[in-house]
């Protein structure tokens, strides 16, 4: 017998479809791998950062460094860097040639979050603001998922009057959001294990400006459920 909240092998003799005291069983190399329902998130995070590794190492001349390369800020042994992808060459780098956020209005930026502390990260209430030096623009991150709208005429025009449909049938203008990189290159992990790190990008409906600042906060120790400070900082980097 095994108490909750420990892992146990068991043999494959059709106990992996079974759940028991809270436990769910899933093959694993040929056995059953009981998991206790508060470890179901963090194996699942786990995978979620190897494909979203994977995705990205098809991205030719594409490097991301460690947190401390970019504009950073360190607080309770956690590190944030960031940086604004505010111009096309570097929108290529990450993107491709085809994909113009700038064009669009929408500013990505990449975020790394290198956990020094002796306990995972909990980042499933985490939220990220761009915000103006003045303190006037505050520009919520947007999900890949709801980018596709800024890129959808509605069926309207420049003017805003409704499009009368030609005799011809013109073909339709493909949507810029509508691409798979988008998904593939945000901030998709939810927990950051001791001594790991997670990067990806957030998404802005803004433009870059001068002495713009990242706002996050959200970001929790598990398992007591710490909240931990909030971190904001500016997004040129400090000369050393």
């Amino acid at each position: 017998m095994s108490r909750k909240g420990q892992i146990v092998i068991s043999s494959a003799n059709g106990a992996d479809a079974r759940r028991q005291s809270g436990k769910e069983h899933v093959r694993f190399f040929g056995g059953a791998l009981a998991v206790a329902p508060a470890l179901r998130l963090f194996f699942r995070s786990i995978a979620s950062m190897a494909v979203v590794a994977i995705a990205w190492a098809s991205t030719e001349g594409f490097h991301i460094g460690i947190a401390s390369d970019y504009a950073n800020q360190t607080s309770e042994q956690v590190t944030i860097g960031a940086k604004p992808y505010d111009n096309p060459q570097l929108q290529t780098e990450a993107f491709g040639k085809k994909l113009d956020l700038l064009r669009y209005g929408v500013l990505p930026v990449l975020v790394v979050i290198e956990n020094k502390r002796q306990k995972t990260i909990d980042l499933r209430s985490i939220e990220v603001n761009l915000v103006s030096a003045d303190g006037q623009r505050h520009a919520p991150a947007v999900p890949p998922a709801e980018l596709y709208s800024l890129g959808t005429p509605h069926g309207a025009n420049a003017t805003g009057r409704a499009q009368v449909p030609l005799p011809i049938p013109l073909p339709k203008k493909k949507n810029p959001f509508n691409s798979p990189e988008l998904a593939e290159r945000s901030f998709s992990v939810q927990m950051i294990p001791p001594g790991e790190s997670a990067s990806g990008f957030f998404y802005f409906e803004a433009n870059s400006e001068p002495g713009d600042r990242l706002y996050l906060s959200g970001l929790r120790e598990l398992p007591s459920g710490h909240d931990l400070l909030y971190l904001e900082f500016p997004l040129t980097k400090s000369p050393r």
